[in-house]
């Protein structure tokens, strides 16, 4: 996947890291560690003044992207779904790049979450 970002927000890409962490670390205490690959579903809303014009061709980019894109319920918002491992190294360089995305276009990248998959099970 390759969204041609430009990198230079560290403290953004440390926030989204350690995030990504924590919620790593949620999903060890159940004896999953990440690297198996399941439903992850991630949330975006734009902010209290973003012009709601893009949000059309946000939707459009994210399904090119190949992510499955639904509305939010609430705020103008997106959930967008894909399947893969959740593991450091790509997932973090993701949520890195789909923050600095969304921020360009006023809009916050709010997490995700998964499922907790142990011996290759959903549990």
């Amino acid at each position: 996947m390759s969204w041609n970002l430009p990198f230079g927000k560290k403290k953004l890409e440390t926030l989204v890291t350690s995030r990504n962490d924590a919620v790593r670390q949620a999903l060890a205490k159940h004896g999953d560690n990440g690297a198996a690959a399941r439903h992850v579903v991630h949330y975006a809303y734009p902010t209290k003044n973003a012009d709601l014009a893009p949000r059309p061709q946000i939707l459009a980019s994210l399904r090119a992207q190949g992510f499955d894109v639904k509305d939010a319920v609430a705020e103008s918002g997106v959930v967008f779904e894909h399947h893969r491992s959740v593991s450091p190294g790509d997932f973090d360089g993701l949520t890195d790049t789909l923050s600095a995305w969304f921020e360009e276009r006023g809009w916050n990248y709010d997490g995700w979450e998964c499922a907790v998959v142990t011996n290759g099970r959903i549990n």
